[in-house]
């Protein structure tokens, strides 16, 4: 006896055929089914051009340009990512990247931005690689402060002209990938910047930052490490904090926030914010989530490889000149008998961290505490700004950590999986911080993920 047969795509209610279609990942695929008929054509099209691209590679604008003069395919976009390099991937140590011309071709395209009325999010991205404004003779990037400023400048320009036409939607969602950690306060004090910023709720940034792979001795001596923190909560951060829903604010592979500049936004007020996540934002003093805890509105908090910093080695004149902030530190004895720098520890534990979270934000419904490697097998889950959503939630051995001025090529060595870190004492730290405190940590997290579940329910 015959089955009868099942219903058929077409026959089920559009919004079942819009969602299946866009589980088809595949642009081939999506190409294909645009081939099939007319229903699916508008389905898999909208699928299809929800997203549209251009960098300064000649097929990458000519493909934009030709979206734009198609009267029916140029309303479909809603994001559109603007790189500036067409190659702005991080390829690790002994990459070299060819600069690429910005031409007069790839700005005119980008001042068409206009022609996509249906934009509501814009994405720039530049290349990781950055040198500061000491730059020396010897050092070559595909992109200087100065370009990147110009070119922030006229994507700006294109986006504020936009907005000048009625029919097009508002960008509302800012993405930055490579923001370098150069202040530009010509660039952030201008009509310009204001204008553009004003009209968002949604700010999304990944910072990168100098580093010289034949000699990173002197990368944490770079000015920019020292003003940038204050200077992005007074420029960008705050003159658009009444609005902003959303927040992120990802460092590509370096802890931040206690030194060189302090990251301090704690007079900042974020009455609508609902959305914050943060890459790689370290604790050392109590008071440091406070400003998260400030935030009543929040309804999701990810903390993405969020760490804190339980081991302090500073060198002497790094503690002058970076008017590094030591309360709630605990200062070590000297076992060396040097006195090029200064040792410390900072006694704060996660289990602190989140039952005050639980306590303080009466709105929050969804946590992420996890970590993750940059460069991750398929199946792993990777770090990264546009993976922020990909947290999960672990109590993780790497998030205690310790910051030491002495060894190279980097002042924050993570601990391995058992929680051991490297130490300058020659037995070790007196605790291993992942052992000691993965009782309370953990009882801690399932008390918050708890909460949020019976506020779900």
């Amino acid at each position: 006896m015959s089955s009868k047969p099942g219903p058929q795509l077409l026959g089920l209610a559009p919004e079942i055929v819009e969602n299946v279609i866009k589980q088809v990942s595949e642009r081939r695929d999506l190409s294909n089914t645009r081939l099939s008929c007319k229903t699916l054509e508008k389905h898999a099209a909208k699928e299809l051009f929800q997203d549209i691209f251009i960098s300064p590679l000649e097929e990458h604008v000519s493909t934009w340009n030709s979206i734009s003069q198609d009267d029916v395919i140029r309303r479909l976009p809603r994001h559109a990512i603007i790189q500036t390099h067409s190659d702005i991937e991080d390829h690790g140590l002994g990459c070299y990247r060819e600069e690429e011309e910005v031409g007069e071709e790839f700005k005119g395209a980008v001042a068409a931005l206009s022609r996509f009325p249906n934009l509501d999010s814009v994405e720039i991205g530049f290349t990781p690689e950055c040198v500061g404004v000491d730059k020396r003779f010897w050092q070559d990037v595909a992109e200087e402060v100065s370009d990147r400023q110009e070119r922030l400048k006229f994507i700006f320009q294109a986006i504020k002209d936009r907005a000048a036409e009625d029919k097009n939607r508002t960008i509302r969602k800012l993405t930055i990938i490579n923001l370098q950690n150069c202040p530009l306060p010509d660039f952030t004090s201008s009509d310009l910047f204001r204008d553009v910023m004003g009209q968002l709720d949604e700010l999304h940034i990944s910072l990168t930052q100098e580093y010289n792979e034949h000699g990173p001795d002197h990368d944490y001596t770079k000015i920019e490490l020292q003003t940038f923190p204050a200077y992005f909560c007074s420029d960008w951060l705050k003159p658009i904090s009444a609005n902003l829903k959303a927040l992120s604010i990802y460092s590509k592979s370096d802890n931040w926030g206690p030194f060189p500049g302090y990251f301090d936004p704690r007079g900042i007020s974020f009455p609508k914010l609902e959305t914050l996540a943060l890459g790689y934002y370290t604790l050392a003093h109590d008071h440091d989530l406070d400003w998260i805890l400030a935030i009543k509105s929040l309804r999701k908090l990810i903390l993405h490889n969020c760490m804190i910093l339980s081991w302090i080695r500073i060198e002497s004149s790094n503690m002058r000149e970076w008017k590094v902030r030591k309360h709630d530190w605990v200062e070590l004895p000297d076992e060396g008998g040097s006195d090029w720098c200064n040792t410390f520890a900072y006694g704060g534990k996660w289990s602190q961290y989140l039952d005050r979270i639980v306590g303080a934000l009466p709105n929050l419904v969804d946590f992420r505490f996890d970590q993750a490697q940059t460069y991750a097998d398929q199946d792993e889950s990777q770090y990264g700004l546009n993976h922020r959503d990909s947290c999960g939630n672990r109590i993780f051995p790497q998030r205690y950590i310790c910051f030491d001025n002495g060894i190279l090529p980097t002042h924050w060595p993570e601990a391995d999986d058992d929680g051991d870190m490297h130490s300058w004492l020659d037995d070790g730290f007196p605790t291993n911080k992942h052992k000691e405190n993965l009782e309370a940590d953990q009882k801690s997290l399932d008390r918050l993920l708890e909460k949020l579940r019976k506020s779900r329910s």
